[in-house]
């Protein structure tokens, strides 16, 4: 069976322990978007868990470039290992 993206997107961010989770969505409600697209509200990411935070990315950023900004996030939070891991699953996902 393949994995969707919805199904990467959920098993690399379930592997952000509480604090990363914290600078996750912090930086997630106000990092750089490509024009076009607005930044999920940070009322919205407040109490959402990984589930509701993965459909929240894709309802506002459409799959291929929820993986971006995911990736994107990552990096600025320092948690190289987890955007190298979805850049290459990605990669092998081809959406």
């Amino acid at each position: 069976m393949t994995e969707t993206c919805q199904d990467i997107l959920l098993t690399i961010l379930e592997e952000l322990v509480e604090g990363q989770r914290k600078k996750f969505k912090l930086k997630l409600s106000d990092t750089e978007l490509r024009k076009g697209y607005a930044n999920i509200p940070k009322g919205h990411l407040e109490k959402a868990d990984v589930t509701d935070m993965v459909d929240l990315l894709i309802r506002y950023y459409q799959q291929e470039y929820a993986v971006e900004v995911v990736i994107n996030v990552l990096d600025q939070i320092n948690d190289k290992d987890l955007a190298e891991r979805l850049r290459r699953k990605s990669a092998e996902g081809g959406w």
